[in-house]
């Protein structure tokens, strides 16, 4: 199987019609046996050459076009806003704040010295990040709508179910209230997740201000928490599910995929197999 049939396994499973813009193959190639990351630098790839594998897949990005194309999946702050409700203009302006210094950051990086490593060891290596992060929403939005009663399920509560999903299960990291109380009731909620990383403070206080009590994210930077904080809004809502193993759950179905179809895996650098 080649990395970019992988490619078009992983778009199938998250209903892409095309390769999102942060995902890469970078060097394709035919492999039976791959090396699984959430993240991936020279390190990785040397022990993948070290472990005899034939390529290795990703889920961040790791440079060229797919880094640099992060931006282009930050835009989708702005639809899954508009899909709570808030108008349009706030939505983009909202989106625009969060990633004009993503953007910025990313001019200065130095986008191809993995890539360049990778192809002077003649690696096969991709990264699959919004697929995997368009199968983890989708889990999430479907656990969540199964174990929450908005009026009747406390934040505690719905923390403690999120613990029993196999990935958190296994992780050191567990999701945690770091917005609001326990005892605030789940209320309306969304899971802010697959838009190229966090909606910052930004967009969940613009989601605070429409409505939505209980955010659900990955992961936010201790700046935007500490200006959310701030905002004295006691029946607000920020559960963080923990990075990797959130990240784990949508490259957990992919791997699953791969498995199916003959694929040797194995796993490292983040990845929570369960």
């Amino acid at each position: 199987m080649r990395l970019s049939e992988i490619m078009a396994l992983a778009n199938r499973l998250a209903h892409c019609a095309q390769t999102p813009a942060d995902s890469q193959v970078y060097l394709d190639g035919d492999v039976r046996r791959v090396y699984v990351a959430i993240d991936v630098d020279v390190g990785e790839l040397l022990l993948a050459q070290r472990l005899g594998v034939d390529g290795v897949i990703a889920h961040h990005p790791i440079g060229s076009h797919a880094r640099l194309g992060l931006p282009v999946v930050i835009q989708r702050h702005e639809a899954q806003m508009r899909a709570e409700g808030i108008p349009a203009g706030i939505a983009h302006e909202v989106m625009l704040t969060r990633q004009r210094p993503v953007a910025h950051a990313l001019h200065t990086a130095n986008y191809d010295r993995v890539v360049a490593a990778a192809q002077q060891l003649a690696m096969p290596m991709m990264n699959i990040h919004l697929a995997a992060d368009l199968i983890g929403r989708q889990f999430f939005i479907d656990f969540v709508g199964r174990v929450v009663d908005a009026h009747a399920t406390t934040a505690g509560e719905l923390i403690g179910e999120l613990k029993t999903i196999p990935e958190m299960e296994a992780s050191l990291v567990q999701p945690e209230l770091w917005l609001g109380t326990a005892e605030n009731p789940v209320g309306r909620w969304v899971v802010q997740m697959a838009a190229g990383t966090n909606g910052g403070a930004p967009v969940y206080r613009t989601y605070y201000e429409h409505g939505i009590d209980t955010i659900l994210a990955m992961h936010i930077d201790d700046r935007d928490l500490r200006e959310l904080e701030q905002l004295q809004r006691p029946k607000a809502n920020l559960v963080i599910t923990g990075h990797m193993p959130s990240d784990s759950i949508g490259m957990n179905r992919v791997i699953e995929a791969l498995e199916q179809r003959g694929l040797e895996v194995i796993v490292g650098s983040g990845v929570i197999r369960v």
